[in-house]
Formats: C-alpha cells, structure tokens, sequence
C-alpha cells in the first residue's frame, strides 16, 4: 500500500490481487459485492429483524438510523475499492517466493489456525472482563443479551466479516496513509513506529465510535458502559490490527469470525 509498509507480511490474497489487473480487480470487487448482496438477500428478514425489532429479537434502531446506516456501508465499499484496487502496489519479486501449490496450502493453513488461535484467546479475554464488569454495568444495556438467543450462525458471519472489513478500509488503512504521509519529514520514519502507531491510534478511534454508537442505540450514557465498550473494542480492534500487519489479512478475518461466534455462544449459554 505505501512504501513505508512494503515490506510487511503480505497475505495471500493480497500477493494475488497484486498480480492483478486494475480491471480484473474491479471484476473481483464486482463479483464480491454480488456475492454478498446475494446473502444480504437471503438473510434480509433476519437482518430487519436483528436492526428494526424490539427486544428480544432486535436492537431495535428507529428510521433516523437508516441514513447513518446506508452512509456508513458506502464508506465502506469505497474505503475497500479505494485500497483494494487503487493502492494496490505490485509486489517485488523479492518480497514472495513461487511456492508449488501444497506449500500455499499449508502457508494459508498456518495463517488460518494462528488467526483461530488469536481470535479465541481474545473472545476468552473480552469475556473474562464482562464478567467483572457485569455488576456495574446498567441494566438497560445487559437487558440486550437477549438478542443472542435469536441470532443464527451466517448473521454472525456475515457481521464478523462486515465489522472486519470496516475496521480496516474505514479506520485503519485511511489512517496508516495518513500518518506515513506525516512522517516523511521524520529523517528515518520507523515502519515499527508507524504500525505502532496505526494501530493504537485506529483502536482508539474506533472504540469511542463503538461507545457512541452502543450509548445511542441503547440509550444508555453511563460512564460504566462508555467505559467497558472501549476497553473491550480496543483490546478487539488491536488484535485485528496486529494480525493484519504481522500476519496477513486472512489471520485477521478469521480471527473475527471465531471472536463473534464464541462471543455469541457464551452470551447465549450463560446470560
């Protein structure tokens, strides 16, 4: 994406989209936003359920939140064509060896568990501080674990990977373009540093999104609550972070996947 951060752990789906056309890019964008429109389809009325329901089926959000809604999908697919075709760099042939199709296999396999490793370690951490908190959070907001019993497994998927791509074609990537931009005047800008950064930074923002947008849905502006959302969002959005740079893109998705799944189990089970 930028030179600052060429020589990060490239995903294998990245070293393929950098093998690509600027149009067969599209095509693949294309394709994807086909894809998934076809789920949203599918699980339409589940959707409308889990976001226009009252409790305890949805979250209940009212007509002004459709807007916010729409405006924040669009940012995303334009985030995510933007950094996925445009800022795409081709990858110097130093940077990822040709490897028989079996050593992609077991690299991409590799990837995948330590991303499942990484995202149950973090859902067993978030959970461990629910726990804690749970005494001290106000019942207005615990009262929306009922949710859980209605949701199924590919609501959950679809909004791991939704939430995922947000994540990093919203907040972090924009702001990793940013701060590399800024710390050209820097003599020797430190690719540790600017990561470092990046990720810190877009935890931080996205976290106080995250406790703006659960204090307005639920109408709950406790200090407790404001306070429980960003801890577990920033613990969340810094694993997410750490995988994409130092692992690969796929790491990072699937470690979302298996976050949201096991969170939405254990809530189920125990709440």
């Amino acid at each position: 994406m930028i030179e600052s951060q060429s020589n990060r752990q490239i995903s294998l789906f990245e070293a393929v989209l950098n093998n690509y056309s600027t149009l067969q890019r599209c095509l693949l964008l294309t394709c994807a936003l086909l894809v998934m429109g076809a789920v949203l389809c599918v699980e339409q009325t589940n959707i409308a359920s889990f976001l226009f329901s009252n409790l305890p089926l949805g979250i209940g959000l009212t007509n002004s939140f459709i807007a916010p809604l729409i405006a924040i999908v669009l940012l995303a697919i334009s985030c995510t064509a933007y950094f996925g075709i445009i800022c795409t760099d081709k990858l110097s042939p130093s940077s990822r060896q040709a490897t028989s199709g079996s050593g992609i296999l077991s690299e991409l396999r590799l990837t995948l568990v330590f991303g499942a490793c990484f995202g149950l370690l973090t859902a067993i951490l978030c959970s461990l501080i629910f726990v804690i908190a749970e005494p001290h959070l106000p019942q207005a907001f615990l009262q929306y674990h009922q949710i859980f019993n209605s949701l199924d497994l590919m609501l959950i998927a679809l909004t791991a990977v939704l939430t995922s791509a947000l994540y990093l074609s919203v907040f972090m990537l924009p702001l990793s373009s940013l701060l590399s931009k800024l710390m050209v005047f820097e003599n020797k800008p430190s690719k540790l540093k600017l990561t470092t950064n990046t990720i810190i930074i877009s935890s931080i923002v996205l976290s106080l999104f995250m406790a703006l947008s659960v204090a307005l849905v639920t109408s709950t502006f406790s200090i407790n609550l404001i306070v429980f959302i960003v801890i577990i969002s920033a613990i969340t959005a810094s694993a997410l972070g750490l995988l994409y740079w130092f692992v690969g893109l796929e790491a990072s998705l699937i470690a979302n996947l298996v976050y949201c799944l096991l969170v939405s189990y254990l809530a189920h089970i125990f709440l």
